[in-house]
């Protein structure tokens, strides 16, 4: 049995990396690592910086999906078409 907090649990189920979450919150990676490790108290101050953090991972993973939904609808029925592009617009 292994000690974690919901966190951790939702950080890696979702694939959120602590650079993604040190992005949004400004607290460091190592931060993240030792609150999702239970190894600092919780407080209002961290609970605050965390849940900005996450809506805005949520703001902008729904922003990409819908921009996915948008290109897929453009290309259905022709994804497999072959198709020749600079190795930067991959």
């Amino acid at each position: 049995m292994v000690t974690t907090t919901q966190l951790r649990i939702l950080r890696r189920r979702h694939h959120i990396s602590l650079k993604e979450l040190h992005h949004h919150s400004g607290f460091s990676g190592q931060y993240i690592s030792q609150l999702e490790l239970g190894r600092y108290s919780s407080t209002p101050r961290n609970e605050q910086a965390l849940d900005h953090a996450f809506r805005a991972v949520i703001a902008a993973r729904k922003a990409a999906l819908e921009q996915l939904e948008l290109e897929y609808e453009a290309h259905k029925g022709n994804l497999l078409q072959p198709l020749e592009v600079e190795a930067d617009e991959l």
